[in-house]
């Protein structure tokens, strides 16, 4: 070989070793960043999405909000049990989206009229009313709505929400809970119907979300929101709709931090529950009156007479339904329960239970 030949070799290998190495040395930099090029792009095109996402949830809610102002800025409203807890949140609620006029009409007097001067300081005279009124006095009550009619010049929603929790003295609590709550409903129709000369309404039946699991404790308070339902459905009867141009929609929170629900471990039947009723109330999410009372304005937007609405767990607002007892029949066979349910059009679902299950209403 020759001396040239033998340096033309040299060079070319000595520049493949030298690309090699560098190959060896710079590709792994070369393919980290790749990936953290495309580990990062892939990151962005994921988060767009949810940015655009926020805008537009954040354009919904302004135009839910301008929506809540147009459709409550005309209205008179009535509260009772607008004092405290839910009711004063109701209070609050209202005038926030600007409200016409309120009036509370509520047992506790000192207390309604601290929050009636307060709330004048804030929003001006002439936006919310104060009746002193017991909703279990007839007399007292009727004296109240003509009271608030006058002052707000008609009245065209109600919320029916005046209740307590007092096991220890259940006939009160059935006064309050069943016999104030048809009154009220039943002046609520009066003073709206169109047969009266009034021009329809929307009348709020607050009940309650409750799992009987979680209530047994309470089994007069229980039978007491049950009824509400009742009530409500009865007085949605389209017929009734169509005469008085009322909607009658039922409201049931969940546990919400008020305090009824604070002292309820005080006031139930026997003083053994209590380590009990403390325990199951410690496994359910509570939330805030506010939270009810901001569901509560969108459920008055969309909610159609008849419906019942459920807020727990500070969430958004959900419709649920009395199922038709035709769709819950059971039949028993060979000592075994046999719950039938109806799911959908021509779909049943047929759930077997054993003997020492036929006192539940739902076998598993």
């Amino acid at each position: 070989m020759s001396f040239d030949s033998y340096k033309y070799h040299s060079e070319k290998a000595s520049i493949s070793v030298c690309f090699f190495a560098t190959a060896t040395f710079v590709l792994p930099f070369f393919f980290r960043f790749l990936s953290v090029y495309l580990f990062r792009k892939s990151k962005m095109e994921m988060i767009a999405p949810r940015m655009s996402r926020r805008r537009s949830s954040a354009s919904e809610r302004a135009k839910e909000l301008e929506e809540i102002n147009g459709f409550v800025s005309d209205k008179n409203i009535l509260i009772t049990g607008g004092a405290s807890g839910l009711g004063y949140a109701f209070v609050n609620r209202f005038l926030k989206h600007g409200t016409n006029k309120i009036t509370i009409l509520d047992i506790d007097g000192e207390t309604g009229k601290r929050i009636s001067l307060g709330i004048e300081k804030s929003y001006g005279e002439n936006k919310v009313y104060f009746v002193q009124s017991d909703v279990t006095k007839q007399e007292q009550l009727i004296e109240a709505f003509e009271e608030a009619s006058i002052l707000m010049g008609g009245i065209d929603i109600v919320i029916n929400n005046a209740g307590i929790l007092d096991e220890r003295r259940w006939e009160r609590e059935i006064a309050v809970n069943i016999t104030g709550m048809i009154s009220t409903a039943m002046l609520a129709v009066k003073y709206m119907s169109k047969e009266n000369g009034g021009h329809g309404g929307i009348l709020v039946n607050v009940s309650e979300r409750m799992n009987v699991g979680n209530t047994a404790q309470l089994p007069v308070y229980a039978a007491t929101k049950h009824a509400i339902i009742g009530l409500s459905q009865s007085l949605a009867d389209p017929d009734h709709y169509e005469k008085t141009g009322i909607s009658v929609i039922t409201l049931c929170p969940g546990l919400t931090e008020t305090g009824l629900t604070i002292d309820s471990p005080n006031k139930l039947l026997s003083r053994v529950m209590k380590a009990d009723f403390v325990k199951n109330l410690e496994q359910v999410p509570i939330q805030t009156p506010y939270v009810v009372a901001e569901g509560l304005l969108n459920v008055l937007r969309f909610g159609e007479s008849g419906s019942i609405w459920v807020i727990e767990s500070g969430r958004q607002p959900y419709e649920i339904y009395v199922p038709n007892p035709r769709t819950l029949r059971r039949r028993y066979k060979n000592n075994m329960t046999y719950v039938e349910t109806k799911i959908g059009k021509g779909r049943t679902i047929t759930k077997v239970c054993d003997s020492a299950t036929r006192t539940s209403v739902i076998c598993a």
